[in-house]
């Protein structure tokens, strides 16, 4: 079982070990070694895993084993296994370390914060590479009780409590009056946040709460019956703030507005997009009709109409075809570029451009569907043409047989 230095010492950087195991990585290019004490944390408990340097060797991954092991994955290594019996040197990689104290720590204020302003417990935590969430046992949240728990987790930031460290025997730990029961049994390690919190962990945790600098919500949705909130401490905090408050500025300016008037700004450009995607869309209409009108000046009725379209997306495509049979007596039969095809008749005919368009399909392996008066679907590429051509041959024998 490797001696996990951590669980006494979260500001540990460096240390020596013993190599107890090494081996070359199966299938892959790098090694795993096992140490007989480590300062490396292994992903556990929603928590992601150290990374650093053992002699040099880049460590990538830490992970436990069944047997209480640490394991150590290093990028390349060879001849690791001349390591074993040695005595080397680890070093943490402090920047990644201590963000991931600071997430942890956040998290436990947060939950206790959740807990105390809207009696919500917390189900499950995901203290990710940029994302950390805290799933919480509350079916309802809204942005004021966002900013309860922001507020009062922030609060307990800047009153600075100690965290501290204890290993309580299983007897003894119901006095200890946790947020959530352990987990684990026998000697059960708790984490103190004074007059503030206490949970059983094996994370790794700043030493006071100021040291987590600002606690931020980022968003929630619903999840599983609860509430998944998103949220972010520390250095990740303060990024996000100077990424976002940059992006306002900058749509400020593209605005000509102050922040304050940019949600209103917002709301006119959004307003003006509507009413004239709706003035687009009456007026390509329009279009559709003079150009229908034009077509069925050129045709003798009844009619079958059956070519490739290109230059226009399958809406247009369908809509040219709906004006075109809109006056009776015409079966439209289009292909856009892409291998769709639309069939559609006038109300006066009998064809079903359902049943006609099956058959076609069919026949040349496309799949679609529709309605007896309009149907639609696609056929592999390179088969277009061809299947337009049958679609209007069974077309017009179906108007010279009604």
């Amino acid at each position: 079982m490797t001696d996990r230095l951590y669980l006494r010492d979260a500001y540990l950087r460096e240390f020596d070990a013993r190599v107890v195991a090494a081996r070359p990585e199966a299938g892959g290019t790098g090694a795993v070694l096992e140490l007989d004490r480590t300062a490396f944390y292994p992903a556990s408990g929603g928590q992601l895993h150290d990374t650093g340097l053992l002699d040099g060797l880049r460590v990538v991954e830490v992970a436990e084993n069944t047997n209480g092991g640490v394991l150590h994955r290093v990028a390349g290594g060879a001849g690791v296994v001349a390591l074993v019996g040695r005595e080397i040197r680890g070093r943490i990689d402090w920047e990644r370390r201590f963000d991931h104290m600071q997430q942890h720590t956040g998290q436990h204020i947060l939950s206790q914060a959740a807990l105390r302003e809207l009696g919500a417990a917390t189900a499950a935590v995901h203290l990710g590479a940029e994302r950390c969430t805290v799933d919480l046992d509350a079916p309802a949240f809204s942005a004021e009780e966002a900013a309860r728990i922001e507020d009062a987790a922030n609060a307990a930031v800047m009153a600075n409590y100690p965290v501290r460290i204890h290993f309580v025997d299983e007897a003894e730990i119901e006095r200890w009056g946790l947020r959530r029961p352990p987990k684990k049994s026998g000697s059960i390690r708790v984490v103190e946040i004074e007059d503030f919190d206490r949970s059983a962990c094996g994370g790794t945790h700043v030493r006071a709460t100021g040291e987590i600098g600002a606690i931020a919500l980022t968003g929630w949705e619903r999840y599983k019956g609860g509430t998944r909130v998103e949220f972010l401490c520390g250095w990740r905090a303060l990024r996000d703030h100077r990424a976002k408050s940059r992006t306002l500025a900058e749509i400020g300016r593209a605005f000509s507005a102050a922040p304050s008037e940019l949600i209103e700004a917002a709301a006119r450009l959004a307003a003006r997009e509507r009413e004239a995607a709706r003035r687009i869309e009456d007026l390509r209409e329009r279009l559709l009709i003079l150009e229908a009108e034009g077509w069925r000046a050129r045709l003798g009725l009844p009619a079958v109409v059956a070519e490739v379209v290109t230059g226009r997306d399958i809406d247009e495509v369908r809509g040219l075809a709906q004006a075109l049979v809109r006056g009776g007596g015409v079966v439209a039969l289009f292909g856009a570029a892409d291998g769709r095809l639309v069939a559609a008749r006038s109300p006066d005919l009998s064809l079903d451009a359902a049943a006609l368009l099956r058959t076609v399909l069919e026949q040349f392996g496309g799949r679609g569907g529709g309605k007896p008066d309009l149907a639609q679907g696609a056929v592999p590429n390179g088969a277009l043409t061809a299947a337009l051509d049958a679609a209007r041959r069974l077309a017009e024998d179906a108007l010279r047989r009604a």
